[in-house]
């Protein structure tokens, strides 16, 4: 009864939002309001900077045109008064080992160095609004994820408030807490999602030309802020496509474009993290086994990295029954991608989930920051789950993907309709 009236509201109380354009602005004001609420209300001990900040920062000030000195001075300060406010940790301490960490060997600094696209577009926020700037950059990128989010839930056919309901997910989920601190997490939510976004275009076969320019740009963001991210991404939609493509009954041409621009984005980004000499998978596990490059290399090397692995893992299990709801709303969420999208269409969106997993096996350690690109999937998965059960007109079982908006319907694979479900009819007047 509840999930009927709620439904109900949902879709019919839509109406009022039913304009892309308003919708957009609420997913804007959304946005603003879940970033000042996690910023005003943190997770005690956490806010919105870490150790890794002060690399980002120092750059920013950089490219905004201070000397190094200043610049360093500036970033640490940034840390330390948010350490301060936030944790126990006297600021003589913070101070200590913020210098510290920016001493490290060069190799650590490289990984750093590897991505200038967060510092780049903080340092213009620095140069119009001083030191505030900083955080507005965070906040300004978090807006955009939120609309991204929208867009892409609108596109995959949610009716009424339900993309609204997948952006506020995302700020309630471990997505928002990750993606509103100075990390690289909060520049690639929205390089993420706008991939998402390209993918649903995609797979319909709308608007091919727009699908493609947001794809590319999607993973040129992506590699400018975290290469690995974007790299693993790639690589995951290509097998996606290619498997899309070998195996289905009747080859469809969204296999063969996804294909084409997976692979090219992939070929041209491994060739330029080559010709600049950007760190590899190899230097990463260097980084973790060497206690960022301050101890000396060893020949079992990675077998100390897979006892590092088995160790975490046996300690990561009984940490996340501790929190039990997140397991659930996980699997609820990719179920609910499944269940909406289905077949190779849904594996495309589980491609960028398995980046979050990805991470978390090369980095093992801080699951709540490489699992981020999980969450952000999930987010979209938990409307999927529960919007079809609320609506008035319903539709039957999608395959592929199916728009829910009035007389829209996105193009239907034929291969991946699974006739033992049953079919769902438009309600009648005396069904309600």
């Amino acid at each position: 009864m509840v999930g009927s009236v709620l439904g109900s509201f949902l879709v019919n109380g839509g109406g009022r939002v039913r304009s892309q354009r308003i919708q957009l602005v609420v997913a804007a004001v959304i946005g603003l309001v879940g970033v000042l609420m996690l910023w005003a209300g943190p997770v005690q001990g956490v806010g919105r900077a870490e150790t890794d900040t002060v690399h980002y920062t120092q750059r920013a000030y950089q490219f905004a045109g201070y000397d190094d000195a200043t610049a360093t001075a500036k970033a640490v300060q940034f840390v330390c008064d948010d350490e301060t406010d936030y944790t126990d940790l006297p600021r003589d301490a913070c101070e200590r080992n913020t210098h510290g960490v920016l001493g490290f060997p060069h190799q650590y600094q490289a990984i750093f160095q590897a991505r200038p696209g967060f510092p780049a577009l903080m340092s213009l926020f620095i140069r119009a609004f001083g030191d505030q700037g900083i955080s507005l950059s965070v906040l300004f990128l978090q807006i955009v994820t939120g609309v991204l989010l929208v867009l892409a839930a609108r596109a995959l056919g949610l009716p009424g408030l339900w993309p609204l309901a997948a952006e506020a997910a995302y700020f309630l989920l471990p997505s928002g807490v990750v993606s509103t601190r100075v990390l690289s997490e909060a520049a690639s939510a929205p390089g993420l999602v706008a991939l998402l976004y390209a993918v649903v275009l995609i797979v319909q076969d709308r608007r091919r030309r727009l699908a493609a320019g947001v794809a590319v740009a999607a993973f040129a963001w992506l590699f400018a802020v975290r290469a690995a991210d974007a790299v693993l991404a790639a690589g995951f939609l290509l097998l996606v496509a290619a498997g899309a493509y070998a195996v289905r009954k009747s080859r469809k041409p969204w296999a063969g474009r996804l294909a084409a621009i997976s692979g090219a984005s992939l070929a041209v980004m491994v060739a330029i993290s080559a010709l600049l000499a950007w760190p590899t998978v190899n230097q990463g596990v260097t980084d973790i086994m060497t206690d960022h490059f301050t101890q000396p290399v060893t020949d079992d090397m990675y077998i100390r990295f897979l006892h590092a692995e088995f160790r975490f893992w046996r300690a990561f299990l009984p940490l996340i029954s501790g929190g039990a709801y997140l397991v659930v709303l996980a699997g609820l969420g990719l179920w609910g991608v499944v269940r909406w999208m289905r077949g190779w269409a849904a594996a495309t969106f589980l491609a960028v989930a398995a980046v979050g997993a990805a991470s978390l096996a090369l980095h093992p350690g801080d699951w709540t920051r490489m699992l981020a690109p999980m969450w952000i999937v999930v987010a979209v998965g938990l409307p999927m789950l529960l919007a079809p059960m609320g609506a008035q007109l319903r539709l039957r079982p999608v395959p592929g993907l199916v728009s829910q908006r009035a007389g829209e319907q996105a193009p239907i694979d034929e291969s991946d309709i699974d006739e033992s479900a049953p079919e769902r009819v438009p309600a009648t007047a005396a069904d309600q």
